[in-house]
């Protein structure tokens, strides 16, 4: 073993003395950085704070796990339980660097921190980056510099929002409804297409046989077609709801109750309803199980953006 992986293995297991004591708090840090508490956290900013501000931090966040992914298949990396005497105390099917718990925390957390300008909500985030990060090591999923490569990611990308995003919207307020859709099908389609030719480039490279039987579905482009859907559904949605069903997210504590719990209501309805029908239809790891995929993440994040807040005026939980 090389000489970074071995102080990386020596670094998780000092951590890991503290086991069984930390166990439930690492989890749950871990848990912060799941596609599971996006899919929660991220309709709060878009429906009971500022649909601008969430739909802008959503694709903050699909813009750093594409980035992610991609290195992640480029440079397929062991995870340190691969490889390791370490507890393993997750499941982790992706290769390890970088860290897109790392990656995406840090722009998400930074990119609210900044758009809201407050001391104490910075110093919030960057802990909160610390401890999800801190996580992935105790738990042996991670080495640090994953984590510190995730962290990059995350900054640099962080970077190029703040620094491209004025020009970005000034363009798209120049054009029709239809060009910024259809725009978007074909960033979402760029996105698959990046991640086939990431598979091509590492085709001839395979892993070596003592950890490849971790890594069995490290090199799926599935998470393409996800990143993909969830792309074009929520910026047609998010189209179509600034000229059609445009919504103030003030309100009393009874209205904005009611739109987050009939809102999610619907997220899990398509998560895991669309989840278990098409799953009948074909298997994930078929062309049609990728293009279902697509369909089903594009269904979510095009009734997050649009579909709820529709329903939220016409129920009278929102105004316009």
């Amino acid at each position: 073993m090389n000489p970074i992986l071995s102080f990386g293995i020596q670094l998780i297991q000092a951590l890991q003395t503290l086991s069984p004591a930390l166990d439930v708090p690492m989890k749950f840090f871990t848990f912060l950085g799941t596609i599971e508490f996006y899919i929660l956290i991220i309709p709060v900013f878009y429906w009971l704070v500022d649909s601008q501000l969430g739909f802008r931090v959503l694709l903050a966040l699909l813009s750093t796990d594409i980035l992610g992914t991609a290195f992640k298949q480029l440079l397929h990396q062991p995870r340190p339980y691969w490889v390791g005497d370490v507890k393993a105390m997750g499941e982790e099917i992706s290769y390890g660097i970088p860290s897109t718990h790392a990656s995406d925390s840090l722009t998400v957390w930074g990119f609210f921190a900044y758009q809201v300008k407050k001391n104490w909500l910075w110093a919030a985030s960057a802990a909160l980056v610390f401890l999800i990060s801190l996580s992935r090591l105790y738990l042996g999923v991670h080495f640090p510099q994953d984590v510190l490569g995730g962290w990059l990611i995350g900054a640099f990308v962080l970077y190029l929002f703040i620094k491209l995003e004025p020009s970005v919207l000034s363009w798209l307020k120049n054009v029709s409804q239809l060009t910024q859709i259809g725009v978007a099908f074909g960033i979402s389609v760029l996105v698959i297409l990046v991640g086939l030719l990431v598979g091509l480039v590492i085709a001839s490279t395979p892993d070596p046989a003592e950890w490849a039987q971790y890594a069995t579905q490290a090199r799926s482009p599935s998470h393409y077609y996800t990143l993909g859907g969830v792309f074009f559904g929520a910026t047609s949605g998010f189209v179509l709801m600034w000229h059609r069903a445009r919504f103030g997210t003030q309100g009393s504590g009874v209205q904005k109750a009611g739109r987050y719990l009939l809102g999610i209501a619907g997220v899990l309805v398509i998560y895991l309803g669309l989840d278990a029908v098409f799953s009948l239809i074909a298997a994930d790891e078929t062309a049609a199980g990728y293009l279902l995929r697509y369909m089903r993440y594009a269904s979510l994040a095009f009734w997050m953006t649009f579909g709820a807040p529709w329903a939220f005026l016409k129920l009278k939980l929102a105004q316009k």
